[in-house]
This record gives C-alpha cells, structure tokens and sequence, in this order.
C-alpha cells in the first residue's frame, strides 16, 4: 500500500489560473515533523496506525495537503485529511486539494481490492462540500463514497490508471 500517484490537473494554481498535475507518496517522519507548522492536526501521532500521504506540486517541494488511511474489511478509512494553512481562507496558492485527496483514497482503495469504498468523518461545516463530489452521509458525521462514485473520481485524475 505504497507507491507514487500522479493526479492529472488536480490543482489550480490561483496567481494564475493554470491547472497543475498533483504528485502524491508516503510521507516521511521527518516531513511530518517539519509540517507541523502548516497544518492544524498533527499527523506524526498518526503513523503508528495509518498510512499517511503528502501531496505535493512537482514544481513546488511544500507539502500542500496531507492525508491518512487505513485498510479495514471491504473499505478504507481515511481518518485525517487536510490541506496546508497556505491554502486556507483568503489567498490560497492552490484549489482543488480537499477533493483530490478524496480521489486519492478512492484511488487507493480500488487498487488494493475494495472497489474504491472509502469512509471518513467529516466537520459538519464540510459535509455538503463531501456530497458535491459524490459521498453520502452514513449517520452523524461519517461519510462513504461508494464504487459509482469512486470510479468518477478516479477517471477524473488519474488518466492514465
């Protein structure tokens, strides 16, 4: 459950307009150290039970999003997923991570056998964002894209899979 993915225009970068390829690997621990400081959750607590996932502009070496999963029966679950404070509120440098984090776990998700079935919690706040792409509300804040979905997705940013 490793590897690198490129996700084909998955970014816009906003001082001018052009659509970016995303390029997305495992993060190392001392990445994760050092991004402490652009994002609000601290995902080196998570490494000892996720897989956790950087996504990164070719061009661009700052980590832009980052993302955690886990494999369970028949789904994965995707436990964190945020994107870098540079692209929070106001000026953001790119758009389009959140929903290219989604397409990389569906991504990974159907590679590894689950037909590209993810779950995942989401802030209230975000849940109509989630829907817009294709999941659904299970109860409370927890999520599900199924296959359909998924597939969407995945044809969407990974051309070439």
């Amino acid at each position: 459950m490793g590897g690198i993915y490129t996700l084909s225009s998955a970014f816009t970068f906003n001082a001018t307009g052009e659509k970016v390829d995303a390029i997305a690997s495992q993060a190392t621990l001392s990445e994760l150290g050092a991004s402490r400081g652009h994002f609000n959750f601290d995902f080196l607590k998570l490494v000892r039970q996720y897989v956790v996932y950087k996504l990164q502009v070719e061009a661009n070496p700052a980590v832009q999003g980052l993302v955690a999963w886990r494999p369970t029966p028949g789904i994965l679950e995707c436990t964190s997923m945020e994107i870098s404070n540079a692209n929070k509120h106001g000026n953001p440098v790119y758009n389009g991570i959140g929903k290219a984090m989604v397409a990389l776990c569906c991504k990974v998700s159907y590679d590894e056998g689950m037909d590209g079935f993810i779950y995942f919690d989401a802030k209230s706040r975000l849940m109509p964002y989630y829907e817009r792409m294709g999941a659904r509300r299970l109860f409370g804040i927890r999520m599900i894209v199924e296959p359909r979905e998924a597939l969407k997705l995945i044809d969407l940013y990974f051309k070439n899979a």
